[in-house]
């Protein structure tokens, strides 16, 4: 009497299929831009002399760290939501290229600020790691963010 329960089972399987088949595209540059835009607001801020910063009017400790995890967090956040209706799925390891990718992109940074910002960033082997860690926690937003979606896609089917 097992066969009903694997008759739906497979039906599911098989609707929830066709659902991602049908809803989801090939993303658009479009879908980029978001992404494409953080990157470039990643580059204006690491860049601007730290001197601007210092006007803020009110100190927090460790807020560069802070930023720093969320820029790059987001970094890894706007990519997997560019790749979140494409017609494959966006899997771990996708993601993970994405992190080291990001990872990257702050040691890059890093160098820019030592080497093109005339003195004024430093260059700083913290800011590599909170870039780092910001990093996997976007990849834990946009794992969760995807999971959520897959979740409700099975349950409009029912």
């Amino acid at each position: 009497m097992q066969f009903p329960f694997l008759f739906k089972f497979a039906l599911q399987t098989h609707q929830l299929l066709n659902y991602t088949k049908n809803t989801h595209k090939r993303p658009s540059l479009l879908q980029f831009l978001p992404f494409t835009a953080w990157v470039l607001l990643i580059f204006i801020l690491l860049t601007l002399p730290g001197k601007d910063f210092e006007k803020v009017g009110f100190h927090l400790p460790y807020l560069d760290k802070l930023v720093h995890m969320a820029l790059f967090g987001g970094l890894v956040f706007w990519f997997g939501l560019a790749f979140r209706r494409a017609p494959f799925p966006l899997s771990k390891m996708k993601i993970l290229m994405m992190v080291l990718i990001s990872c990257s992109y702050g040691i890059i940074m890093e160098f820019v600020q030592k080497y093109c910002t005339n003195n004024t960033r430093s260059f700083s082997y913290d800011d590599m790691l909170a870039d780092g860690l910001g990093a996997l926690i976007g990849y834990f937003l946009v794992r969760y963010i995807i999971l959520k979606s897959n979740i409700r896609a099975l349950k409009n089917l029912n």
